[in-house]
């Protein structure tokens, strides 16, 4: 009997964001609060395993990562 593949957490690149755009309404994915209208977020892109990609956006100079830095 064969034994099934065990699934992989998809990984994401951080050099890999396409492009800085504006998302209001999206969520960003390393905070989870909501982008407002004039901020400026990087858009990327997740490969899953389960279907096809996502596309995700960060803040441009998260909160969550200026929180950890100081």
């Amino acid at each position: 009997m064969a034994r099934a593949k065990k699934a992989e957490t998809p990984e994401f690149d951080r050099d890999a964001w396409e492009y800085l755009t504006y998302a209001p309404g999206s969520t960003c994915s390393a905070c989870s609060r909501t982008v407002k209208a004039l901020e400026p977020v990087r858009r990327g892109v997740v490969d899953r395993t389960s279907g096809a990609p996502v596309t995700v956006y960060r803040h441009n100079k998260c909160p969550s990562a200026q929180a950890v830095a100081a």
